[in-house]
């Protein structure tokens, strides 16, 4: 099986080159990936939904992360990246023209011998009807209403409240959540607010 590659950058988000998965994280490269906040309304409400990651995964293992994320390899367009990073994690066959882009964002994660350091091109997709088939690097799905990410983005929340997707209640702390500081805040809701507007 051939390694991943993904293409490298300096600082300033200058392209510098190529390197395998491993070498990036193991020496704290910067790279690209992607964000693919997924939402749909109903009942008034704008819902938000999340992936529980797999217990298996290497790193955040059972931690609750925005609907898809992952690289963008080597040579593949980042909108490419988020089309196939929702099939392969949450089965969702994304319709391009409900896909919005939001800007990109900088993320360094530096812990122990975990070196992260990512430009994450941030997307919005809009659902008529949320339809999951999760793959093998997701546990389940899960939907919070937009105001417990505000909530929790301003600090206002210890934990979040949502739904399965059969409906019924449920409640994770703040510590279980993969944070994205200020994400939510910055790009998705505005957007959101423009729409319910609209």
């Amino acid at each position: 099986m051939t390694e991943e590659r993904l293409t490298i950058y300096d600082g300033d988000h200058n392209c510098i080159g190529e390197a395998s998965r491993n070498d990036v994280h193991r020496n704290g490269l910067w790279h690209e990936v992607i964000h693919c906040w997924m939402i749909c309304r109903m009942g008034g409400r704008d819902w938000i939904y999340f992936q529980q990651r797999a217990f298996s995964k290497a790193d955040f293992p059972g931690f609750y992360d925005i609907a898809s994320t992952g690289h963008v390899d080597a040579g593949e367009k980042p909108e490419d990246a988020a089309v196939r990073e929702a099939f392969e994690e949450t089965g969702v066959r994304i319709e391009k023209n409900r896909l919005s882009y939001l800007g990109m964002v900088r993320e360094e994660i530096l812990e122990g011998n975990f070196n992260d350091r990512e430009f994450a091109h941030v997307y919005l997709y809009q659902m008529d009807i949320p339809a999951f088939a999760p793959g093998e690097e997701v546990e389940k799905m899960i939907a919070i209403p937009a105001e417990e990410i505000e909530k929790l983005d301003r600090s206002e929340n210890d934990s979040l409240h949502g739904t399965d997707l059969s409906g019924n209640p449920f409640a994770f702390r703040k510590e279980e959540f993969c944070r994205h500081p200020g994400e939510f805040t910055k790009l998705v809701l505005p957007k959101i607010i423009r729409q319910t507007d609209d």
